[in-house]
């Protein structure tokens, strides 16, 4: 009896860091429609810098709970470079959370809210995670042959327009919204 105990209160260790990480988010998304009203008035250098930090605190928490709680461990190797870069990360896409090991590295430079994301479409519809990525610079794209390179370069031209601060563009191998993403950035 005390085993089972045990072992199912060990089983329900993850509820703890899910239930703070979904309560937390309404409280984030509230903090965050407050300081866009706020800062429409302010130039957008402004909004940015805030928008930056908010999200840092956030992700922060969720890589807390990420590495505290699974167990995972990143090795790295190499030499730490000198100066802050931009760089263009693509993963292959092996799980669910491989998005969790940009924001590792990222945290680690210090760049952890200036990571925009290129998206899988459908992710749009996820309940107020999906539309604030969008807000903070996410771009969603289609995996078909309804990709719209157009579309694409707009929204990088116009983060680049606004002097968004961006160290990584995080995104799956798709052939054209890669090329996009190089042609417009270098």
């Amino acid at each position: 009896m005390l085993l089972s105990l045990v072992l199912h209160t060990y089983s329900m260790r993850y509820v703890l860091p899910a239930a703070v990480m979904m309560g937390t988010a309404p409280t984030y998304m509230l903090a965050w429609g407050a300081w866009r009203l706020l800062s429409a008035l302010l130039p957008a250098r402004f909004y940015h810098q805030v928008d930056d930090r908010l999200y840092t605190l956030y992700q922060s928490m969720v890589l807390f709970f990420f590495e505290n709680y699974t167990g995972v461990q990143i090795i790295l190797y190499g030499d730490l470079p000198k100066t802050k870069e931009n760089v263009v990360y693509i993963s292959n896409h092996q799980c669910t959370v491989d998005w969790i090991v940009a924001d590792m590295l990222a945290i680690r430079q210090n760049a952890l809210g200036h990571i925009r994301y290129v998206l899988k479409d459908g992710l749009k519809w996820l309940p107020l995670y999906g539309w604030y990525f969008y807000q903070h610079g996410g771009i969603y794209v289609k995996r078909s042959a309804k990709f719209d390179v157009k579309k694409m370069k707009s929204n990088l031209q116009a983060q680049a327009k606004a002097e968004t601060p961006v160290r990584l563009y995080f995104c799956k191998p798709f052939v054209s919204c890669l090329y996009c993403i190089l042609k417009c950035l270098f």
